[in-house]
């Protein structure tokens, strides 16, 4: 039996190449966006924030459950007297669950 593979199909595309040749519009060079920096540096438009990696990297472990165990680690930071440690695990909740982040924001930081 033979196998037969064709090219997905994007209507915009299939659309703009018709159009193009009968000459309607000029041609567009189609690229993709590149988001593996290319030489930008951090802190510039199109670096990645360092809190999103982290927030991934902690959904990556957690799954769904992501947002509950940085609340948790929040809390244990809190409880640590580690405030910059809470503070960063709670803008890792927000970023899952607002609500959450909002809820565990007032933790009070024991001296």
């Amino acid at each position: 039996m033979p196998i037969r593979l064709a090219p997905a199909h994007d209507p915009a595309r299939t659309a703009g190449r018709h159009a193009a040749g009968r000459g309607l519009v000029s041609r567009v060079r189609i690229m993709a966006a590149n988001d593996n920096g290319d030489g930008v540096a951090a802190g510039t438009a199109g670096a990645f924030d360092p809190l999103l990696v982290d927030a991934l990297r902690h959904f990556a472990r957690h799954g769904l459950d992501a947002a509950r165990v940085a609340q948790g680690e929040a809390e244990r930071a809190a409880l640590a007297g580690d405030a910059p440690g809470a503070a960063h695990w709670i803008a890792i909740t927000g970023l899952f669950d607002r609500r959450l982040a909002a809820a565990a924001s007032p933790l009070p930081v024991l001296a």
